[in-house]
Formats: structure tokens, C-alpha cells, sequence
């Protein structure tokens, strides 16, 4: 991989994971493609082929399984890393208290241990590459949270928070923090039944998983710190400053499932 910039993608067998290694392998980076379902990373491999990608088996909440996947990229790249995309996750939606308890401390653990492992075990791969990327999948609902997704409404919260700290933090050593907060996204995550309810424009409209690709292709050639997948999105967060109240009772009326 010599002379190509690296990038180690999470959840990377489907949905947005699968469409940045994708756009990724057609700018000719190294990519490291990790996932906890081999069977996808298969199919991805039978996808994308061996040329300048590494696939490998994840449990991004096993840490140490997570520095085993860092020391073998390292080795690869000469210890530089040039963005790092958090972006396993999984969702959960229900009423808070007809969930089981160990379903919100599973989300919990996917949603942000994964992102705070893949931190930590990269940090130092980060330090050692000029301008590099530490970017994280949030999601709308982490700029307002939506009824009956309230523990994932919360990770992603908490996502969003630790893109604005720690972008203040690693200046002092040229690593950019950014975060992705993704609106309804065409994976396999969403099912036909909720596609068919979706308005065909505007901030809740289906929106293809390559949009994030290139979100994340942006990120890395800008200092920007929230991408909106769509844009309009942002109009959101706006109209949540303003008032959250409102808005609250607004997307009871004009959410994306309404």
C-alpha cells in the first residue's frame, strides 16, 4: 500500500460501511473493512476483491479484539492511519420500558464503547499522520430525540458530544474530529414497510447509503465538524436551539414515520 492513504472503516460489510469502502477502493486508498458478521464480509470481499483491502472479523465492543485489528493495519501502513470511520452501530425502537433492560446496555455498548475502543486503540496511528480523521456515524436523532428510539436517540447524543471535545482536544496534535448525522439512510436497517410511510422530499425523504460515502470524503478534505445527511437537516438543529419544545411537537406531526 505504499504511498496510498488508509482508511479503517467499522461496520463495514452493509449498508454505509459497504458504500464507503466502495467509493473508498475507487480512489485507490488502502482499506481496512472490519465487521462482526463475517458471512456479509464475505460477500463484501467476493465484492470489492483483495486489491489493497484488508477484511477482518469485529467486535467493535471487544477492545481487545480491537487492537489485534489496529497492530495488523499498523504493520501495513507503516503505524499511520488517515481516517479512522466509526461507524458500527445498530437501533433498537419501542417504548423505553417495553425494551429489556439488556437490550439498551447492548445498544449502549455498540453505539458508544465502540466509538470510544476504536478512539483509544487508533489514537496513536492518528497522532502519526499529518492531517488525519477521526469521524463518527451520528444520527439526526442525535440532534433531537425522537419518541420510541429514546436509549438510541441518547448513544448518538453522546456520539455527537464527544466529536465536539474531542475536535478541540486533537488540534494539539493535527487530528481533525468530525461526526456524520445521517436522516433516513437506504440499508438494510429500514424495511419496506417503514420506505413506503417516508415523504419523497425534504429533511425524512430515503437517502442513498452512498451519500455518506462521500460525506465522509468531504469531511476529510474540510474542517468541518457536523455533516447532515441530507442538508436540510441542519435546518433542524436550528429549529432545536430555538426551541426544543416546539420542534418536539412539530415531528409528532411531521417526523419521518408520521
Amino acid at each position: 500500500m505504499t504511498g496510498r492513504k488508509s482508511i479503517f472503516i467499522t461496520g463495514a460489510a452493509s449498508g454505509m460501511g459497504k458504500a464507503t469502502a466502495a467509493f473508498f477502493k475507487a480512489k485507490d486508498w488502502f482499506i481496512f473493512c472490519s465487521d462482526i458478521d463475517k458471512e456479509k464480509l464475505i460477500d463484501l470481499e467476493n465484492l470489492l476483491g483483495n486489491d489493497n483491502i484488508i477484511y477482518r472479523h469485529l467486535d467493535v465492543t471487544d477492545k481487545n479484539q480491537y487492537e489485534e485489528c489496529i497492530n495488523s493495519l499498523s504493520k501495513r501502513t507503516n503505524n499511520k492511519l488517515d481516517i479512522l470511520f466509526n461507524n458500527a452501530g445498530m437501533t433498537e425502537g419501542g417504548f423505553f420500558e417495553d425494551i429489556p433492560y439488556e437490550n439498551h446496555m447492548k445498544l449502549i455498548n455498540i453505539n458508544i464503547i465502540d466509538v470510544i475502543n476504536g478512539i483509544y486503540c487508533a489514537i496513536d496511528l492518528l497522532k502519526n499522520t499529518p492531517n488525519s480523521l477521526c469521524i463518527s456515524t451520528s444520527s439526526s436523532t442525535g440532534i433531537i430525540g425522537l419518541g420510541m428510539a429514546a436509549v438510541y436517540s441518547a448513544s448518538k447524543h453522546a456520539v455527537k458530544g464527544l466529536t465536539e471535545s474531542l475536535s478541540s482536544e486533537f488540534l494539539r496534535f493535527d487530528t481533525r474530529v468530525s461526526d456524520i448525522l445521517p436522516g433516513v439512510i437506504d440499508t438494510p436497517m429500514i424495511s419496506d414497510d417503514i420506505k413506503k410511510k417516508l415523504p419523497k422530499d425534504g429533511m425524512w425523504r430515503l437517502t442513498p447509503s452512498s451519500e455518506i460515502a462521500k460525506a465522509v470524503w468531504d469531511s476529510y478534505h474540510s474542517d468541518k465538524m457536523h455533516w447532515y445527511v441530507p442538508k436540510e437537516l441542519e435546518e433542524l438543529e436550528l429549529t432545536v436551539a430555538e426551541s426544543p419544545e416546539k420542534t418536539r411537537d412539530n415531528l409528532k406531526n411531521s417526523g419521518p414515520l408520521s
